[in-house]
């Protein structure tokens, strides 16, 4: 059986990495072009000479996927640890009544600003950044720095 400094010595805080697409307008085209898209299987041609729309819209669709990948933003968390995560749970109390652990309105953005370290950002940054990006993508960012923190490793089965 190792020691365990051998074991501490090589440990490391648990990170996870996600990808959100910024550019709103991006992924609004890329959905407009993917529906347009859909509504066209069904295309039959009334005549020889016709040719099916959906071959000039896929290019549409591919030149609109492109745009959404050179627009995402890979964000990483880093675990804080069980101290610095309970300090920060604590430094953010729950509401009255509440049934959440912590009072979402600033546990969550602390977190947030706490744990991802690719991008950095400070608090003002996550403010800012909360005020351009929707409630889903908001949620997948909360939901990663949680997770990230609340979580154990994966041990994948052999």
């Amino acid at each position: 059986m190792p020691d365990i400094s051998e074991l501490l010595a090589g440990a490391s805080p648990r990170e996870v990495t996600v990808q959100v697409c910024l550019a709103g307008d991006a992924g609004a085209e890329l959905e407009a072009a993917e529906a347009e898209l859909g509504q066209l299987r069904e295309w039959q041609p009334t005549s020889l000479a016709e040719t099916n729309p959906a071959f000039a819209l896929q290019e549409r669709v591919e030149a609109a996927r492109q745009r959404v990948r050179e627009t995402a933003v890979e964000f990483k968390f880093r675990a804080l640890g069980h101290r610095a995560y309970s300090n920060l749970l604590a430094a953010h109390p729950a509401p009255k009544d509440s049934k959440e652990p912590y009072d979402a309105s600033t546990f969550l953005p602390a977190v947030l600003a706490a744990c991802c370290v690719e991008p950095s950002l400070t608090p003002a940054q996550v403010d800012r950044l909360l005020d351009v990006v929707n409630d889903g993508t908001a949620r997948t960012l909360f939901a990663t720095a949680l997770a990230v923190n609340e979580e154990p490793s994966p041990i994948p089965f052999s």
